[in-house]
């Protein structure tokens, strides 16, 4: 697939895994018409690897993390499915890694389509591939959209409260000694 093309899915259980020369956190977020999820269950990951219609399953390292899709599952009011990617490393970028998503059948593992998105550099984290409903059919297309500001950046974007990280706490200069009291002197 090229970006931006799409395929018709001839099944109702689809599989996208996403390959890369190195480690990847791979998430599913389910979508209304809107564009955003419903509430912070509609956002799968490996925290939270079951939605509706929606789970994810780790690769464990040696082989890609996956998102599947139960097309009959998903509930009404969800029109997308999008799949992300980000590397596993903190701060580490898609320059020079080149992520596959590949679309297969869950029912047989056959492959119904490839993407590799093309000239990435300082993104920190990817909207690879969505699953959509479109006139009554589910599709898929090739997106390859980055974020230079992580699966952060995307879950926002789509509606999913981020927790930020406490702040770590600041010093606090120590209390300075109360100065002695000075004798008041008799009238």
């Amino acid at each position: 697939m090229t970006p931006g093309s799409n395929i018709p899915l001839p099944t109702a259980r689809v599989t996208v895994d996403v390959a890369a020369p190195v480690r990847l956190d791979v998430s599913g977020l389910l979508l209304t018409a809107d564009g955003k999820v419903r509430s912070d269950d509609d956002f799968i990951f490996y925290n939270q690897p079951a939605g509706p219609g929606v789970t994810y399953r780790s690769g464990g390292g040696s082989a890609p993390d996956a998102i599947t899709i139960d097309t009959t599952a998903v509930p009404p009011g969800i029109e997308k499915i999008v799949v992300t990617a980000s590397p596993d490393a903190q701060g580490q970028t898609f320059q020079g890694i080149e992520p596959t998503a590949t679309i297969r059948s869950a029912d047989d593992n056959a492959v119904l389509a490839t993407f590799t998105p093309p000239s990435l550099s300082s993104e920190t984290a990817l909207v690879i591939v969505e699953v959509y409903l479109r006139n009554g059919a589910w599709k898929a297309r090739a997106v390859g959209q980055g974020y230079a500001n992580g699966l952060a950046g995307i879950a926002t974007d789509f509606g999913v409260t981020v927790e930020e990280p406490a702040a770590p706490a600041q010093p606090v200069a120590p209390a300075q000694p109360a100065a002695p009291a000075q004798p008041v002197a008799p009238p």
